[in-house]
């Protein structure tokens, strides 16, 4: 079973307080004890060495055992607060007040004894319990005899009688201090309970709440932001947060809609280009079917030529579209080798030299260094030069001029590749949608053929692909230029 945040607030404060009430319990009893030893001690400090200067028995150094078990039983009548023992120099019990077998030990270390005699340590000081395992304070002063160290009377301050009624007698009380700590506990926890739900779960449920209607929502044209609950600094955090989620959103939403409407304007323009050629190739088909038997070889050989080139444009569109829709894909790969540049605009030259003658359009190389070599994809380099020198072609119109160059940029390892010409130009407005799909330029001379106008569209892609990015500008005199950099060998 999950639990919600205010039960495990819950469980964490009542833990977290038994744990207090637990180390505060055991501090202040620390505490307690400590000082009331401390005291205890202080007073009774001298008791042990009145005990040997007062008595001529112990003043004498002559441990008589019968003597001084009259004597301590004599000392533990005025007083059951003390138990008395003697040692000797090494720590032995020799004689004792208590009853016989109620003594554990038979030697008391010596060390405490000592330092209590050298008052280097802080009180208070405990040392062996010989009637049990623990430690209690006590007195201690030596014994002579003839100036002769004979012992020590050691007195334990507390007896287990004194500790026996006074454990029975707190006990009482610590019942009491508990109960009343314990109660005062759970009210304090009962109330910082009541605070956190105001001030921690209470903004958590408000944006909850928002959350839910956020959810409902979900089909509206735009997701409306959420109101921040001014009460806590994380939730309203948090609230930005989702804000900013929606923001994005919001305008991912209004992408996908604006590209979506891209799509159905392209693919409405495509259906066009598309059935205006299958149009004609049926309807030429349809003829030839219809009236073969009627039709001159002259007519038949003419229909089959028109059949022939709506074919080759329902390709060229076919394979333009396949073309950008592999590039869009994002999943074309690429091999990049180097390339003498010059080589490949004289081959492109030839491969477009008799369209170019038929249009009276003079295509010439403009190269400073023909051993000059750039790193690219030499297929997708070629298809874009292809792309731009057939635009070129078609918008120059006869005795024009179309320039492939190459020019070094000074303090660089790039070059600039140029396919400049002297035709109708690019009006203004057109520069900004020059590159979308299905543009064709509004001066675009009339060549007896259809244009998809994807062509500058799959350039702007391929150049993308192969680090590079396309510009065009009007020529000063007359004409237009594209232009893009690539890298040196």
């Amino acid at each position: 079973m999950k639990l919600s945040l205010y039960q495990k607030l819950s469980i964490t404060l009542l833990l977290t307080f038994i744990l207090i009430v637990i180390a505060f319990l055991y501090t202040s009893q620390s505490i307690d004890t400590n000082s009331k030893d401390n005291a205890e001690q202080r007073l009774h400090h001298q008791l042990a060495e009145h005990l040997v200067h007062d008595n001529p028995l112990l003043a004498s150094g002559k441990f008589d055992h019968v003597a001084l078990e009259n004597l301590f039983h004599s000392m533990m009548i005025l007083g059951q607060n003390f138990e008395f023992y003697v040692l000797d120099t090494q720590g032995e019990i020799l004689s004792f007040s208590a009853k016989p077998g109620e003594v554990v030990r038979e030697k008391v270390a010596l060390e405490p004894i000592l330092a209590f005699l050298n008052g280097h340590q802080q009180l208070p000081i405990y040392a062996q319990d010989p009637r049990s395992s623990g430690d209690k304070i006590f007195s201690t002063a030596p014994i002579y005899q003839d100036k002769t160290l004979k012992g020590y009377l050691y007195v334990i301050v507390r007896s287990q009688i004194y500790d026996g009624i006074f454990e029975q007698i707190s006990s009482n009380g610590k019942v009491q201090v508990y109960g009343l700590v314990t109660i005062s506990s759970i009210l304090f926890l009962f109330i910082l309970l009541l605070v956190s739900f105001r001030f921690i779960v209470a903004p958590l449920k408000h944006l909850t709440s928002q959350v839910e209607l956020l959810k409902q929502d979900g089909s509206s044209q735009q997701l409306v932001e959420l109101e921040s609950s001014g009460k806590s600094v994380e939730v309203d955090g948090l609230t930005f947060a989702f804000n900013q989620l929606i923001g994005q959103v919001n305008d991912q939403v209004e992408k996908l809609k604006q590209v979506d409407a891209e799509r159905r304007e392209l693919f409405e323009h495509l259906s066009h280009d598309l059935r205006t050629p299958l149009a004609s190739l049926h309807g030429f088909l349809e003829t030839i079917d219809l009236q073969q038997s009627e039709l001159s070889e002259v007519d038949r050989r003419t229909y089959i030529n028109r059949c022939l080139k709506n074919a080759r444009q329902l390709k060229r569109f076919v394979d333009q579209i396949f073309e950008l829709a592999n590039l869009e894909s994002g999943q074309v790969s690429t091999t990049f080798e180097p390339l003498p540049i010059a080589e490949l605009l004289f081959d492109l030259v030839d491969k477009f030299a008799y369209k170019a003658k038929d249009k009276k359009i003079m295509l010439r190389v403009d190269v400073s260094d023909e051993s000059l070599e750039i790193v690219t994809d030499i297929a997708k380099l070629e298809r874009v030069l292809s792309n731009l020198v057939e635009n070129a072609i078609r918008h120059t119109p006869p005795d024009g001029v179309i320039t492939l160059g190459v020019l070094n940029i000074a303090g660089t390892d790039q070059v600039l590749v140029e396919v400049r010409d002297t035709g109708t130009g690019i009006p203004e407005q057109d520069l900004l949608h020059l590159f979308d799909p299905r543009f064709r330029g509004s001066k675009a001379l009339d060549d007896g053929e259809r244009h998809i106008g994807l062509g500058l569209t799959i350039t702007e892609k391929l150049l993308r692909i192969i680090g590079s990015e396309i510009k065009v500008a009007n020529n000063s005199d007359a004409g237009a230029k594209f232009s893009f950099c690539l890298p040196v060998s």
